[in-house]
């Protein structure tokens, strides 16, 4: 995992383990890596992996049971959810960017019509 340097490491960690329970990498219940670990797999200090843990639990993205690691939530709906939200956040970033290409919405509208149509742009 590459970071960048306009958001904040665990922020971008959360973000990586929200993609990977939305593309299924991460399925319902599954067990994730353990703090330690994760730490050092991406290089990180153990204390921004404990922050992005914390954060996720606090979300319900994430369950530890003492004694057996952490695990991604048994939620269905929470699943659902966050694929919701994914969904508009990125059709919102499209949206946005072809109306600051001077594209209106009724273009916008047409051109994802066909492209789902053709499977491909038009």
């Amino acid at each position: 995992m590459e970071f960048n340097q306009k958001e904040p490491i665990y922020s971008q960690i959360i973000d990586e383990f929200r993609m990977k329970f939305i593309q299924g990498t991460y399925t319902l219940g599954q067990e994730i890596p353990s703090r330690r670990e994760l730490a050092k797999t991406l290089g990180v200090n153990p204390n921004t992996i404990q922050r992005a843990y914390r954060e996720m639990e606090d979300m319900n993205l994430i369950i530890t049971v003492r004694g057996q690691g952490s695990f991604m939530t048994s939620d269905r709906a929470m699943l659902e959810s966050i694929r919701k939200e994914a969904l508009n956040e990125t059709v919102g970033q499209s949206v946005e960017l072809l109306r600051s290409f001077g594209k209106s919405d009724q273009d916008i509208l047409d051109t994802v019509k066909k492209y789902l149509e053709r499977g491909k742009t038009p």
